[in-house]
């Protein structure tokens, strides 16, 4: 294993003998007996097959990642979601009441969470925003993850609430300037709506950059939680595989559904899925930056807009939409999206909804100032 990427475990953790199951003696094979696991010999109607254990890291479901990702089948650790890796990642470098976790807020809640349940310190270098989008503070991501020693350094892009990537090479001068104090977790969970693309090409040369795929938004599949967890160091991935992930951690279904997503056959309805989303997100911003309602549309390279409305209309809107039938995310108590709220691109049908929706809230406050 990498060196400076080895000595940011926890120490224990390198120590550790891990469990092995038994399906982890051999693959899986249908001309086998096998009389090791203790499961039940018999399926019930409808269920064939699950009677047996899964494998824990399938080499079809390895090589299928693989080859979406651009990277090596040994380079792929799969995980149920990209949250399960967030909760990994977190517990085998962070040190209970010692270390710390650096995030840029406004981002995704879940990395300060399962921070925090370690427990580990979480240190935050808010976002810059300059017109209608916002960026890294690249400067003093570095300054701060020295000084206040961060095992972890998490950077979301495309990110979640705001909706924007971030420049390639802000991201990789992060790395190159911690390579040997920080991991840097990168969550490409959005990227596939992104015009800027994937950093995995960039895994080699940096080997402190660990990056986060899922197949629950591009690909379809939040019901089936599937991600992944890539890194260039195989020895690495390989520890994570035997010392830290579950020792079951992928259901059949969910492995028969993510081999289904990633196949040849799905390619051509994936790509249509996108051109939609991204036909629509161009569509929905325009409809909503001529609305009375909306004070700003943000800058998006993923499936959803961040806006901003008048702080004091926000509870009255969202909960008008709901009244209706149309959920949406309020951000509007975060002190860096004040009177924002995230709103998912839908199909055709669902965005008109809502702009209709939106128009009588308009005409209801029209109504209620004559």
């Amino acid at each position: 294993m990498n060196e400076q990427l080895k000595k940011l475990i926890r120490p224990h953790y390198q120590d550790l003998s891990g469990y092995v199951s038994a399906g982890m003696l051999g693959a899986k094979s249908n001309e086998k007996i096998y009389l090791n696991a203790n499961e039940n010999p018999y399926s019930l109607p409808g269920l064939k097959g699950m009677n047996r254990y899964p494998e824990p890291q399938p080499a079809e479901l390895l090589e299928a990642y693989a080859e979406a990702y651009g990277v090596q089948p040994g380079q792929v650790l799969a995980t149920r979601g990209a949250d399960e890796s967030i909760k990994l990642l977190t517990r085998v470098f962070c040190e209970p009441h010692k270390d710390s976790v650096l995030i840029h807020p406004p981002t995704f809640g879940i990395y300060k969470v399962d921070a925090h349940s370690m427990p580990a310190e979480v240190v935050e270098v808010p976002l810059l925003e300059e017109a209608g989008t916002f960026h890294l503070d690249t400067e003093k991501i570095i300054e701060t993850a020295k000084s206040k020693k961060a095992k972890i350094v998490y950077i979301c892009s495309p990110n979640n609430p705001t909706g924007g990537a971030f420049d390639h090479e802000d991201i990789l001068t992060i790395c190159r300037e911690l390579e040997d104090t920080s991991a840097i977790i990168l969550d490409e969970a959005y990227v596939e709506f992104s015009d800027q693309g994937s950093l995995s090409e960039k895994l080699e040369e940096h080997p402190n950059l660990i990056i986060l795929r899922t197949l629950s938004k591009a690909y379809s599949l939040a019901g089936v939680r599937m991600g992944v967890t890539l890194c260039a160091d195989e020895d690495f991935i390989a520890f994570m595989k035997e010392k830290v992930s579950e020792i079951y951690p992928l259901p059949r279904p969910s492995v028969t559904a993510a081999l289904r997503a990633l196949s040849k056959e799905s390619k051509e309805d994936f790509q249509k899925n996108i051109k939609a989303i991204l036909a629509e997100r161009e569509r929905l911003t325009e409809a909503l930056r001529t609305s009375r309602l909306i004070k700003k549309v943000y800058h998006s390279d993923s499936n959803f807009l961040l806006v901003k409305l008048d702080k004091d209309m926000v509870q009255e809107f969202v909960g008008f939409m709901a009244e209706n039938d149309m959920i949406l995310r309020d951000f509007s108590d975060k002190p860096e999206t004040q009177g924002c709220i995230r709103i998912t691109v839908g199909s055709p049908e669902q965005n008109d909804y809502l702009l209709n929706l939106m128009k009588r809230f308009e005409d209801k406050l029209a109504a209620a100032q004559a």
